[in-house]
C-alpha cells in the first residue's frame, strides 16, 4: 500500500499548492501553474510504477491539475484566457525539449557526474514529449470547448462540477489514447503493459477529476470573497 499512500500524499500536495498559487498570484499564477506543471508531468510520465497490482505512469496528478487549472480559468476569466493558458504549457514544453537537447549535445568534462543521468531521463524525452504535447494541445482545447458548451446549459456555481466533469471525462479519453500510441506503441514495452498504461492512465485522470473538484471550488470561493491577490497587487 506504499504507493497508494504516497499517491494520495501527492495528490493533496499537488492540489493545495495548486490552489495557493491561485491564492496568493491570481490568474497569472494558475498560468505559471500550467507552464510549469505541463515539463513536471513530462518529467514525471517516463517513471511507470504499479497502483493497486496495475502498471500506471506517473504525470497523472499533476495533469489532472493542469486541467482543473484550464477550468477555473475558463470559468472565472473566460475562454480566451483558458486558451492562452493552454498555449503557454505548450511552449513551456517545447522550450523545455529544445534547450535539453541542446545540453545534451555539449560533450561532458572527464569530472562530469551528471551528463549520462540525464541523457537516461531527457534522452527518451522527445518522444515522450512530443507524444505528451500532442494530446496536451489536443485534449485541453477539447476540454476548454467542452467545458464552454456546457456552461450555456449548467452556467451557475453550484453546477461547476457538472461542467468540470463532463470537460474532462471526454477529453481525457482522447488525451490519454493519442498520448499511449504515439508514446509507447511500437517502443520495448509489451501491448499488454501499454494497455494497461491506458486503462490505468484514464481511470487515475478520472479518478483525480472526481476528487480535485472541491479544489476548484475552493478557489472558486476565495475569488467571490476577494481573497486572491492578482500578480500587480501582490507585487505592491
Amino acid at each position: 500500500m506504499y504507493n497508494e499512500l504516497l499517491g494520495l500524499v501527492a495528490f493533496l500536495t499537488t492540489f493545495i499548492l495548486m490552489v495557493l498559487m491561485f491564492r496568493f498570484f491570481g490568474k497569472e499564477g494558475l498560468y505559471a501553474w500550467v507552464a510549469i506543471g505541463t515539463i513536471i508531468a513530462n518529467i514525471q510520465v517516463l517513471k511507470t510504477v504499479d497502483i493497486f497490482t496495475i502498471s500506471a505512469t506517473l504525470g497523472n496528478v499533476m495533469f489532472a491539475s493542469i486541467y482543473l487549472a484550464t477550468d477555473i480559468l475558463n470559468d472565472i476569466y473566460g475562454r480566451k484566457v483558458a486558451k492562452k493558458a493552454v498555449w503557454l504549457g505548450f511552449s513551456s514544453t517545447l522550450v523545455m525539449i529544445i534547450v535539453m537537447q541542446v545540453s545534451l549535445a555539449f560533450h561532458p568534462s572527464s569530472a562530469d557526474v551528471a551528463h549520462s543521468a540525464l541523457k537516461s531521463i531527457f534522452g527518451v524525452v522527445p518522444r515522450i514529449a512530443f507524444a505528451s504535447i500532442l494530446a496536451y494541445i489536443i485534449g485541453q482545447h477539447i476540454d476548454v470547448f467542452i467545458f464552454s458548451t456546457i456552461r450555456k446549459i449548467f452556467s451557475s456555481d453550484r453546477t461547476f462540477y457538472i461542467r468540470a466533469y463532463g470537460s474532462t471525462a471526454i477529453s481525457s479519453i482522447i488525451d490519454t489514447a493519442l498520448f499511449v500510441v504515439i508514446a509507447f506503441v511500437g517502443g520495448p514495452l509489451p501491448n499488454a503493459v501499454i494497455f494497461e498504461i491506458f486503462i490505468t492512465t484514464y481511470f487515475l485522470k478520472l479518478l483525480a477529476t472526481v476528487l480535485n473538484v472541491p479544489f476548484g471550488y475552493w478557489a472558486k470561493s476565495m475569488y467571490r470573497r476577494s481573497k486572491i491577490n492578482e500578480s500587480e497587487t501582490f507585487i505592491k
